[in-house]
């Protein structure tokens, strides 16, 4: 509980080196490969250069038939509206005027609540503005030095630590670290999954721009709540705009019957295999870190945890072979030096 409330408290922080450490996992395993036959700055550079170009691709070919679509609902928008409103008239929903007029009410009023509760203001959009700017370039510097100076930091932090423990320490941290790369696969492959079947459903249902929606949803398949749900929508609208009413709910239908799947058998068994964590404790990690850091605690709460058990299990295991300070002596336990002194 205090640590979740201080992730939530110390988040300009706390996220961007959440970021940098996710983006180092990911990019480590690529940068050793590549320190092999150049020197480690220039792998890096290599690796983070090559990242940024491969993202700016992808949106490059994604945003041409997504902006497509979505223009073509906003110019057919009240042509849509009209056939939605005569849908939900006539429809299986035999719904009411006066119970229209209320949904659209509601539905206008949703895009203001929500920037209310984020924000809190004019002057809470600009503070919000200025914490993300700062965070991406937080986390990018990071993840810079977190890639190249890894293992020498790394070094670093164990010589300043007692002998004794400096063993247990250095099977812990690395555990972490092998566990935060298997979160990383995990949400990979429960991405991929999304992005495949509901890519599929909207090929089938003749929705435009099906394979930028399925790309789409396997990348908001790492924002856990958030970016199904947009994802979702967008999905929904596309197919609202070109195909109507009935397709668009056909589409939600898909959606949410994916992502329950997702959540509640998929993910959990996943990380299951990826992390050894039991999918329950899984499922109540989600559930207790999305109460107390709402989309930020749903995010971090899997990952975070994994490392944790991960860690103090490989800092519980015996000693293999006694660990070296930093001058390069083996410390002798107490048990030891007592025994000598016996025999002494």
């Amino acid at each position: 509980m205090l640590a979740g409330w201080l992730l939530v408290q110390l988040r300009v922080v706390m996220i961007p080196v959440f970021v940098a450490m996710v983006l180092a996992a990911l990019l480590m395993p690529l940068v050793d490969l590549i320190d092999r036959f150049v020197p480690r700055l220039l792998a890096v550079w290599m690796v983070l250069v090559a990242g940024v170009a491969a993202i700016v691709i992808i949106v490059y070919l994604l945003q041409s038939p997504v902006r497509a679509a979505v223009d073509d609902l906003a110019e057919s928008w009240d042509a849509t509206r009209g056939d939605l409103e005569r849908w939900l008239r006539t429809g299986p929903l035999d719904l009411s005027q006066s119970q229209i007029d209320d949904l659209a009410a509601r539905a206008s009023d949703l895009p203001r609540n929500l920037t209310t509760g984020l924000f809190g203001g004019p002057s809470g959009a600009a503070r919000m503005a200025v914490e993300v700017v700062g965070g991406i370039f937080l986390a990018f510097v990071l993840t810079f030095f977190f890639v190249k100076d890894g293992p020498s930091m790394w070094r670093w932090a164990l010589e300043r630590v007692n002998p004794l423990r400096r063993s247990a320490l250095d099977r812990a941290g690395p555990a972490a670290f092998t566990a935060l790369q298997g979160w990383i696969r995990g949400i990979a492959i429960t991405g991929l999954v999304d992005g495949a079947l509901i890519g599929g459903a909207l090929l089938v249902l003749g929705v435009p721009a099906a394979i930028p929606l399925a790309v789409i949803t396997f990348f908001a398949s790492f924002f856990p709540i958030v970016g199904a749900t947009v994802a979702g929508a967008l999905a929904a609208a596309i197919a609202l705009a070109a195909e109507g009413p009935q397709t668009a709910l056909i589409v939600v239908a898909v959606v949410l019957v994916v992502q329950q799947v997702e959540g509640d058998i998929l993910m959990p068994v996943v990380m299951n295999r990826q992390l050894a964590l039991h999918p329950v404790a899984i499922l109540l990690v989600l559930a207790i870190g999305a109460a107390i850091g709402g989309i930020l605690g749903a995010i971090m709460s899997v990952p975070l945890t994994a490392a944790t058990v991960a860690a103090v299990a490989a800092a519980s295991a015996p000693d293999r072979e006694p660990a070296s300070d930093a001058n390069g002596t083996t410390p002798r336990s107490p048990d030891t030096t007592e025994s000598q002194k016996e025999d002494a």
